[in-house]
């Protein structure tokens, strides 16, 4: 990987990425059955989600914190483990399930390593996301499906494209583009809470999923987005962007994220009462706060 991080801690989370980039593109070719967790519409699961879920636990062992069963964890026993010095692993083995699920290209598998309670490398890999709209009917097969792997361990950041799921060329530095949209990520969760004052020049965008949005903030296609959803898209995703400068501030009072990510979270790992915002700088953080109003969609 010349010029490109080289870390062993690395190397694992790029060989689970590997792996489960062609276990979903397969699937998702071979036909999907969708269901839907406790019995509302807002969380779909597929086998592909249980397959990546399996692998998950295959390559990382019992130090793993990830989306399917992380409930069986429990808060407690997560927060113990991600405290302690030895490696401890944040997977979500699709991210973006109902775009997934519906044919879209804005999903992916992402997987974090941390230690003393930070995510210190992430591998965040979008294996459909270079999605022809120049010939919108036609599917590739699975070993032509071109998409975007990023990763970051230390501090460093980087990119390949993938094809067919896998990695199709090394690694090569990312660096953080300079140019401005105006547009930020712009999540489900964060709509049903929150507005967005469009006189303060801000502009919502979104791709269905915490993955696609963090993608494109890292290319400069977004200029911020916000954390308010679940821990496992969170951790894989922050290693990346803080590589490339951007921070966590809280909503409305720009506070600094405590020392452990976790805490961000309540007991069910999930961080819709809050908000956070992920922005390149303070000045970008009080501009966008600035434009954050708390209240439904559509209130007045």
């Amino acid at each position: 990987m010349s010029d490109a991080p080289d870390s062993a801690i690395l190397a694992r989370l790029l060989a689970f990425a590997d792996e489960a980039g062609p276990i979903a593109l397969r699937q998702r070719d071979a036909g999907l059955a969708v269901t839907y967790k406790d019995g509302g519409l807002g969380q779909a699961l597929t086998q592909a989600d249980l397959a990546i879920s399996r692998l998950l636990h295959e390559r990382f062992g019992p130090r793993l914190i990830e989306e399917e069963t992380a409930p069986d964890l429990g808060h407690a026993a997560a927060r113990r483990l991600l405290a302690e010095d030895d490696w401890t692993f944040v997977g979500d083995p699709i991210d973006g399930t109902k775009p997934y699920a519906g044919g879209l290209p804005s999903w992916g598998t992402m997987v974090a390593a941390c230690r003393a309670g930070r995510p210190r490398a992430g591998v965040i890999s979008l294996p459909a996301w270079g999605d022809d709209k120049t010939d919108p009917f036609r599917t590739p097969p699975v070993e032509e499906q071109r998409g975007l792997l990023l990763a970051a361990v230390d501090g460093a950041a980087c990119w390949a494209p993938t094809r067919g799921g896998r990695r199709a060329e090394a690694l090569r530095p990312l660096v953080r583009p300079d140019r401005r949209t105006s547009h930020v990520g712009w999540l489900p969760v964060a709509a049903q809470r929150y507005t967005l004052d469009y006189d303060r020049g801000v502009f919502p965008w979104s791709e269905s999923s915490a993955i696609a949005d963090a993608a494109l903030v890292a290319l400069g296609r977004l200029d911020a987005t916000f954390l308010n959803h679940m821990f496992w898209d969170a951790a894989p995703i922050l290693p990346v962007l803080e590589a490339l400068g951007f921070g966590l501030y809280r909503w409305p009072d720009l506070a600094p994220p405590p020392a452990m990510l976790i805490d961000l979270f309540d007991d069910r790992f999930s961080g819709h009462d809050a908000l956070w915002m992920l922005c390149r700088d303070r000045e970008q953080a009080e501009i966008l706060a600035r434009a954050v109003q708390a209240g439904r969609a559509g209130a007045r």
